[in-house]
């Protein structure tokens, strides 16, 4: 499975834990923001803003598994939301819609019926039968 994560920056550290888990047990991350430092002022990095965005939406498009990790705080998450709610609504197959966290009910979107709200990334792994065996769930909070 192909798996996209939206988030705040400032759990990136968090984030590439589970990214290495899950790529233990198989898996596919294309949300290549995770490998990538901070490019704010954005209009300072103007190129590659651009190519991360244009990549970004390319990944979105292809992903099985989209998982937002919520916040009470940020703005691209929610893009990032919004394509997958667009590509989930105009495809066949569909993609696997995941909000983790005590801000997952925030917008309007959030509460679109095809988003699945979880409390971590524990319930994220049981719903998507991955093994943690042994693994120590980083605190995202």
């Amino acid at each position: 499975m192909k798996w996209y994560f939206a988030s705040r920056m400032r759990h990136k550290e968090n984030l590439a834990k589970v990214v290495r888990q899950l790529e233990l047990q198989g898996e596919s991350v294309i949300s290549d923001w995770v490998h990538e430092g901070s490019l704010k002022p954005y209009h300072e990095n103007l190129e590659k803003v651009q190519n991360l965005a244009s990549r970004a939406v390319s990944s979105l498009l292809d992903t099985d598994i989209f998982v937002l990790i919520s916040d009470p705080e940020g703005t691209d998450m929610f893009v990032e939301l919004g394509v997958c709610l667009a590509r989930e609504g105009s495809s066949l197959d569909g993609v696997r819609l995941y909000i983790i966290g005590e801000h997952s009910k925030r917008s309007l979107m959030q509460l679109h019926p095809s988003v699945k709200h979880l409390k971590n990334f524990e319930e994220l792994f049981e719903a998507e039968k991955i093994s943690c065996e042994g693994f120590i769930f980083p605190d995202f909070c």
